[in-house]
């Protein structure tokens, strides 16, 4: 039976969420962050439920109704922390209570961040958010590091950090819902290629995916539609000024 995930960046339209010292709003970021998610599970046959896929109101309470519509397998809320401490710099996963699936993948998810980013374990928490209480499924919140750092703030405006993240998420949903992780590692066939640089750089900025089955197939030939897509991707950075 496919797996139904729901999606759910965190702020957005008139609420932007926590905003940077940068200017970088939390809104932006965890919507960025949840299409880059969606894709991945996506490919991996994993079926998503987007709270919002444009930056568009949508209450708390639409949102608990639409997940609970939907009938879904787990929900992951996407958020930023901010503190008045501005070296306040972990990572953190929230959950309503104790025990159960929601805190099983609240520690799997959470230890994947970790791993991923390196940024400080601010571990599993406790919360009564809105999304965790009104929402069927297990949930769980997770605040990706600190707006109000600078140093994670400048890290959170960069694709590949965002890549990272994604995969990290991904990773996590995907160890709970008892698939293999592997499948979001980008290009295991690529070790020692002359192009490796290079590979890894496009897979980064999401220029260019490798295949469901993790591999990137450095030597294979395009077809006209992955080259209509990469060139898609190109010049959807160059106008976000991303490149």
């Amino acid at each position: 039976m496919t797996k139904r995930i729901g999606l759910d960046p965190g702020h957005g339209g008139s609420d932007p969420g926590a905003v940077g010292v940068n200017g970088l709003r939390e809104k932006e970021v965890t919507l960025a962050v949840a299409l880059l998610v969606a894709e991945l599970l996506s490919r991996a046959g994993i079926e998503v439920v987007l709270s919002r896929e444009k930056d568009v109101d949508v209450s708390l309470a639409e949102r608990a109704a639409l997940f609970n519509r939907a009938g879904l397998d787990l929900v992951v809320s996407l958020h930023i922390n901010s503190s008045e401490n501005p070296r306040a710099d972990y990572l953190s996963t929230y959950i309503l209570g104790p025990g159960g699936q929601a805190e099983r993948v609240a520690r799997t998810i959470q230890d994947e961040l970790v791993r991923a980013l390196g940024w400080p374990d601010g571990g599993v928490r406790q919360a009564g958010f809105y999304i965790l209480r009104e929402t069927e499924a297990p949930a769980v919140l997770v605040e990706m590091g600190f707006l109000s750092n600078p140093q994670e703030a400048q890290a959170l405006k960069k694709e590949e950090v965002r890549q990272t993240l994604s995969r990290a998420l991904a990773r996590g949903i995907a160890l709970h819902l008892g698939l293999d992780p592997a499948v979001f590692s980008p290009g295991s066939d690529i070790a020692g290629h002359w192009a490796e640089a290079t590979i890894r750089r496009c897979l980064e900025l999401g220029l260019m995916h490798g295949y469901p089955d993790a591999t990137f197939r450095p030597d294979n030939f395009a077809t006209r539609a992955e080259l209509a897509a990469s060139l898609v991707n190109l010049l959807d950075k160059v106008k976000a000024n991303n490149l």
